[in-house]
């Protein structure tokens, strides 16, 4: 069986435990899945790839929330307008710093929370997403491992 075979089966199965969990206990399944695919959006994976996913959804959901409460203080056209070129232009000046360069996870974050209509159900959502997305990798990669062909198996690992 090839590596992306078992990480689909791996995709799948997580997938649906999120899918019919995540409703059971309160929480937007949809957010979970947004968190989920920021985490397989990173250049990164594994536990860097969660800590980088983690700190730029987390940033863009604080953008989101500035945001929202600031057109709700000053509700005009203009301050809106003024307040979204700055926190994108922020998004994207936050590029420069390491540990905040992924910025399409900033972008996960933000617009998840303005889906969300800013509420902070969001946050474990997001934050439960990404895990989502690494047991999914993980998942997969044991899957691998258990069922892959052994020379499969040696090339994947020499190539990462």
């Amino acid at each position: 069986m090839k590596s992306i075979t078992c990480l689909g089966i791996s995709t799948a199965v997580c997938c649906a435990v999120w899918s019919f969990l995540s409703p059971e206990v309160g929480l937007l399944s949809w957010a979970g899945f947004a968190g989920c695919t920021s985490y397989f959006a990173c250049p990164d994976h594994g536990w860097k790839g969660v800590k980088s996913a983690f700190f730029c959804v987390m940033s863009g959901i604080v953008y989101a929330l500035l945001t929202l409460y600031l057109n709700k203080v000053f509700p005009s056209f203009a301050v809106s307008l003024v307040v979204a070129l700055v926190t994108v232009h922020l998004m994207c000046i936050q590029s420069k710093i390491p540990i905040l360069a992924y910025i399409p996870g900033t972008f996960f974050g933000s617009f998840s929370t303005f889906a969300a209509g800013g509420d902070l159900i969001i946050i474990p959502c997001m934050i439960l997403g990404i895990i989502l997305g690494l047991c999914c990798d993980k998942g997969g990669a044991w899957l691998f491992k258990l069922v892959g062909k052994k020379e499969d198996v040696e090339l994947e690992e020499a190539e990462s």
